[in-house]
Parts: structure tokens; C-alpha cells; sequence
């Protein structure tokens, strides 16, 4: 054992006091960068776990638009923005099927709505029942799904009442326990089979379409499930999002149809030569033949028609082993290839602001640990100062007997990377049995905001080794900062004098 070491542990003993104030202090640190870092881990993982068995599966491929486009729609000011669809759907959907490593895929789209009676705003909702929880349980957030597929992409998904949608057909799976709110929004018992009158939010305009209730489902036990989210058939969301045949067809007008548009003389327009009337055709009787006036409905009606390619998104679920970041990677590069408008991007990506909440808190988190480093240089640098100082007449005595500059500053950073290195590992054992006790006590989520934060349900924290090992390496990088400045003013006092302060 090198000479600095033994006289490490020899002095850190002959001044137990002191020692044990700095260890604790280091301890400490070490035990709430570890549980931290714990907590956060174990938030993510929760987060990712959830996300990608129940809503986002392992990536995702969307339309390109100004702002991020996530599952949920396009992230921007306001929030107003029209969510993409997916360009050269089937090319793009064929395309991803033959990939190696592709276990299974689905179309998907999204948006928002209210659960109404006659069209009935959220606002006047809210104000005829005078309570806000009532406009909550109006709002629902919308998923539309490819039966034929979306079941088998999340076989998590549970149903507790009715069953699935089927493809083909009209209807919505809401949260189990949210039928009876539902219920006490529309002032009747509300059952499976029966309908309920959607009206559409966006920038499209009001749109209202009743749908059958074929079931419901029960949240996963494994993640944060917005209770508003419901599962509706993917024809009646394109209609209620305004993705019909003529939100995308090109308006080509004939030159008759155009002629008004190109009047210049408005007077002549509403002159009483224009309403003018021959007394023959006057004195004709008048009949009224609804096909002449009205024209041809049956355009407009395809045109107000679902649109059957519109997709908002394709879901892409990878088998096990199988690297997202080289599928992502792949698929941008074969978009950019073919000229395609679309872009791949990881479950992080899909789960848009959720994914985002586990960045901030990490901010956060690192934050406050930088300040609590500060503080704690502070306090165990000004307690080295009173450590180092009462020892002045121990440093002089050895720089009077030959003891170099350099010999005094190994002997003191063996001493604190010493001091640093057992107690840190005092604040790992104590961080274990911690993690064990919060684990045992089973902590449960109170709300939605502590589900996402949890990650799940329940409190569940993980230590991982490199968490360990890092925070021992910060927490003596922390105590080596600490005593540089003490060692630094002790050494500039003479030996003599300082053999004189004993």
C-alpha cells in the first residue's frame, strides 16, 4: 500500500469528528444522485414501455409539416395546425412490410372531439351543468384505427365490455369507467349498442357524426392511458377531421362557371334588364324540377365522402433484437430517395409531448443536482478550511523534515478520495435498501400527471450499476474540488510559522 494511502487512513482516523461530518455529507450525495438517477431511469423505461406496447408501437412514419408531428398531432403555436397524412400510402405501407425484422404494422390517425347532444358546444356544456367536470367528460381524444389490423399491433389492449371494433364498420371503444360519466353528461344510461353524437374539433369546421358504442376497455396496467382516449373506426374520425375525398381534390371550374367571376360592371349585374321578364314567359305557369336547380348531387356527395387513403400515420412494431435507430435511419434515406414527403422517427418521436415530460424532469433533475454539488463543495470545502487550518502545525512539521509542496497535496487528495470512496459506498448500500423499502411499500400513482412521472401504475425504481459508478466518480471528483483550495492556503504559510500555531 503507497505510503499517502496509510497516512490517509491514519489521519482520517485520528480525526474521527471531522471525517464524519465530510462522509455523511458525501454519503448523502451519493445517495440522492442514485436514487435520482433510479427514479428518472425507472420513469423512462415505465414511459417507453408503455408507449410502445400500447399507443406507438417501436416507431413511427408521419407527413412532414412546419412544426414536429407526433401521434398526437402537429406541435406548434396554438395547436391549430392540420395534421399531415402519410404521401404514397400504399407504396409507403408495402414498402415497410418487406423490411427484415418488421413483426407488424398499422395505419393510424388522430384527433379530437365532444361528446354532444344537438351540437352542443363545450362551452355551453360547462355552463348548462355549472360544473367543469362535466365539459371534461364532453372532451375525447380521438384514435382511428385499421381493424383489420391495429388489434394485432397491441395485444395489450383489453376489452372489458363489447368488443373490438370491426373492420368495416362504424363504431367507438371508450374507457370502461368513463360510460357511466358519459351517462351522467347526456342525461341517460348510456349501453353498449347504443349511439352517441360525436362533433369533430379542428380547423375544418363543425362536423357531427353518430356512432355506436360496440365496446370498452380497460386502461393497461402498465402505463399512463389518457382516460378521454377512445378507439373509433378510422372512416368516421377522416370524416369528423375533415379527411374527405374533396379536402384533397383539385376545384377545376368550366368557363361558364367562371364567367361571373369575371364580371367587371357589378351595376349591370343587378339591373332591371337582368331581372327582366318577357310578358309570354310571364304568363307561362311555373313548375319547379329539383334535378334542374339543384344539378347532379351525387359529386358532392363523394366528395364529402371518407377518404379511404388518408392516414395520418403508419405504426410500425419491430421483432425483438431488431434496432429502431437502423429502421428509422433506413426509411429516412429511402423517403429522401423516392421524393417522398414523409420522415420516420423513433417511439419518442410518436409519443410527441409525453415522450418530452421525461426530458424536462431529466433538465430539471440535472439542475438541482448542480446546485446541490455547489452547495456541497461549499459546505465541505469551508469544513476541510477548519480541518486543514487546525492542521497547519502538522503540515509545517512535515515541510520542515523535507516534505515537498507535492508530497502534502497527494497526502490530502488520498485522504479525501479515500474519505470519498467509503462513504460513497455507505450512500450506495443505503441507496439499495431505500430503492427496496419505496419498491416493498408499492407507492401508488394518485393521478395521471404521477402515472406518467412513475411511469406506470406504481413506483418502481431499478438501480443501475453504471448510475453507481458514475455518481461514486462525481461524488470524489466532488471532494477533490473541495480541497484544493484548503490544501492551497495551508501551503502558502511558511513551515516555520507554521510550526509555531501547534
Amino acid at each position: 500500500m503507497p505510503v499517502t494511502i496509510r497516512m490517509a487512513i491514519r489521519n482520517l482516523a485520528a480525526h474521527k469528528a471531522k471525517s464524519l461530518i465530510v462522509g455523511i455529507l458525501l454519503a448523502l450525495g451519493v445517495l440522492i444522485l442514485v436514487l435520482g438517477n433510479s427514479f428518472l431511469d425507472a420513469s423512462k423505461r415505465g414511459i417507453e414501455r408503455s408507449f410502445t406496447r400500447n399507443y406507438t408501437a417501436d416507431l413511427i412514419v408521419t407527413g412532414r409539416a412546419d412544426g414536429p408531428v407526433s401521434l398526437f398531432g402537429v406541435q406548434s403555436v396554438g395547436g391549430l395546425d392540420e395534421t399531415p397524412i402519410v404521401p404514397e400510402y400504399e407504396k409507403v405501407f408495402e414498402h415497410i412490410a418487406a423490411l427484415p425484422g418488421v413483426a407488424a404494422l398499422t395505419g393510424s390517425a388522430s384527433g379530437f372531439g365532444l361528446i354532444t347532444d344537438e351540437g352542443q358546444t363545450l362551452e355551453e356544456a360547462a355552463e348548462d351543468e355549472g360544473e367543469e367536470e362535466d365539459a371534461s367528460n364532453a372532451f375525447v381524444m380521438l384514435f382511428g384505427v385499421d381493424a383489420q389490423n391495429y388489434w394485432s399491433v397491441f395485444p395489450t389492449l383489453e376489452v372489458a365490455r363489447g368488443s373490438f371494433i370491426e373492420p368495416g364498420e362504424p363504431g367507438i371503444m371508450v374507457e370502461d369507467s368513463r360510460l357511466e360519466r358519459i351517462s351522467k353528461r347526456l342525461k341517460r344510461e348510456v349501453k353498449i349498442g347504443d349511439e352517441i353524437l360525436i362533433q369533430g374539433l379542428g380547423a375544418t369546421g363543425i362536423r357531427l357524426r353518430s356512432v355506436p358504442i360496440v365496446g370498452t376497455y380497460r386502461q393497461p396496467a402498465d402505463g399512463a392511458n389518457p382516460e378521454q382516449l377512445s378507439y373509433i373506426d378510422i372512416d368516421t374520425l377522416r370524416v369528423l377531421s375533415g379527411m374527405t375525398v374533396g379536402a384533397n381534390a383539385a376545384v377545376s371550374l368550366s368557363d361558364e362557371q367562371t364567367e361571373l367571376l369575371e364580371l367587371t360592371d357589378l351595376d349591370s349585374l343587378f339591373s332591371d334588364d337582368f331581372f327582366a321578364v318577357e310578358e309570354s314567359e310571364a304568363a307561362a305557369p311555373v313548375s319547379f324540377d329539383l334535378d334542374t336547380i339543384l344539378g347532379d348531387t351525387s359529386e358532392a356527395r363523394r366528395l364529402n365522402e371518407a377518404d379511404r387513403g388518408a392516414w395520418h400515420s403508419i405504426l410500425v412494431r419491430l421483432d425483438e433484437g431488431r434496432s429502431a435507430k437502423a429502421v428509422v435511419a433506413e426509411l429516412n434515406a429511402w423517403f429522401a430517395q423516392e421524393g417522398i414527403a414523409a420522415e420516420a422517427g423513433d417511439w419518442q418521436k410518436a409519443a410527441g409531448p409525453y415522450a418530452q415530460s421525461v426530458d424536462i424532469l431529466r433538465i430539471v433533475f440535472t439542475v438541482a443536482i448542480v446546485i446541490l454539488a455547489v452547495v456541497a463543495v461549499i459546505i465541505i470545502m469551508n469544513t476541510m478550511v477548519v480541518s486543514v487550518i487546525e492542521r497547519t502545525g502538522e503540515i509545517g512539521t512535515m515541510r520542515a523534515v523535507g516534505a515537498g509542496r507535492g508530497f502534502v497535496r497527494a497526502m490530502f487528495a488520498a485522504e479525501t478520495t479515500v474519505l470519498s470512496l467509503v462513504f460513497g459506498l455507505v450512500g450506495v448500500i443505503v441507496s439499495f435498501i431505500a430503492a427496496g423499502i419505496l419498491n416493498a411499500a408499492k407507492i401508488e400513482a394518485g393521478n395521471q400527471f404521477f402515472e406518467i412521472l412513475f411511469g406506470g401504475k406504481l413506483l418502481s425504481l431499478l438501480i443501475d450499476p453504471i448510475s453507481v459508478v458514475l455518481s461514486l466518480v462525481m461524488i470524489v471528483a466532488v471532494g477533490l474540488v473541495a480541497h484544493f483550495y484548503p490544501v492551497a492556503v495551508a501551503l502558502r504559510i511558511q513551515p516555520v510559522r507554521a510550526m509555531q500555531t501547534e
